[in-house]
């Protein structure tokens, strides 16, 4: 067999700046989800990698060789591209379904976080709501519930009920509170997490069968970062020839501590779209290891 060229003599090496912009975990797993659930069951690769390690090299390998997008449409017309750039969020997703599988009771640290915001919003919001009810714009009997009780979770039904009142009761109240629309979806977003992740005893367990959901749409999703990694490389292979190990690295190669504290700098500034994890846990888990 012919040993291939390790060059193409009329491409150089592509830029280095990032052609893609970040989008939320959560928004990427929206996004991926018709996709994943296309695949035919017996071509469903199972998933027993660090994805996180492997979406550190996707955008290391993306950064490296797919800057200059339409260079690359030049040389490899018949390439996928649009499916190869969109690998950073494809990992992106592949970390959001990961926590899923291994989600735990939410944190201390973040039930704080969520109560916070609601705690913050929903003291002004139902002290108005008690002036507006004796004028007779709000339901008295309502507002009294809502006042009524004590603890974390009933906080968090207090947000999901002050922001349905408010909602319900929009025409009446235009122009009569000083609360914006972004400030009440802030309030509902939190009080919906905590209800999810709470139960008026504690934290939440998931449930057994929402896990094995989670691990059959992390299989998925592996399997078209697998799919689409392997022409991420030939990309990698035609700019750089026989260095391309270097710019586009297996799935699983060990990557520079640098890079590592890059995707765990990420994930930690989405906190709230991978509330399951402790990243900060997962530094010593993404360190790199020798390589045998």
């Amino acid at each position: 067999m012919a040993k291939a060229k390790t060059r193409k003599e009329d491409s150089g090496k592509a830029p280095v700046s990032p052609p893609t912009a970040k989008h939320s975990y959560r928004a990427c797993y929206k996004r991926f989800t018709p996709e994943a659930l296309a695949i035919p069951d017996r071509e469903v690769e199972l998933c027993r990698a660090d994805v996180r390690i492997a979406f550190a090299n996707v955008k290391q390998g993306v950064e490296a060789v797919c800057a200059d997008p339409e260079r690359v449409r030049r040389a490899l017309p018949e390439l996928p591209l649009d499916d190869v750039l969109a690998l950073p969020d494809l990992g992106r997703a592949l970390v959001f379904a990961s926590t899923r599988v291994t989600a735990r009771p939410a944190s201390s640290r973040h039930i704080e976080a969520k109560l916070k915001i609601v705690a913050e919003l929903r003291e002004p919001m139902l002290s108005l709501a008690e002036t507006l009810a004796r004028r007779g714009l709000l339901p008295k009997d309502v507002v009294a519930e809502i006042r009524a009780g004590s603890g974390k979770y009933d906080m968090a039904s207090d947000g999901m009920a002050l922001a349905h009142l408010y909602e319900e009761h929009a025409d009446v109240l235009r122009g009569k509170h000083p609360f914006t629309e972004g400030e009440f979806a802030e309030l509902q977003a939190a009080s919906e997490w905590l209800l999810d992740n709470l139960t008026p005893d504690g934290a939440r367990r998931p449930a057994s069968r929402q896990r094995g959901e989670a691990e059959k749409m992390r299989d998925r999703l592996w399997t078209l970062m697998v799919r689409r990694h392997a022409d991420l490389r030939k990309i990698g292979y035609y700019f750089h020839g026989d260095a391309f190990e270097d710019v586009t690295p297996k799935l699983q190669s060990r990557i520079a501590s640098s890079a590592a504290q890059a995707v765990i700098e990420e994930i930690e500034e989405d906190d709230g779209e991978v509330e399951e994890e402790d990243a900060d846990a997962e530094v010593e888990q993404l360190a790199p290891a020798p390589t045998p």
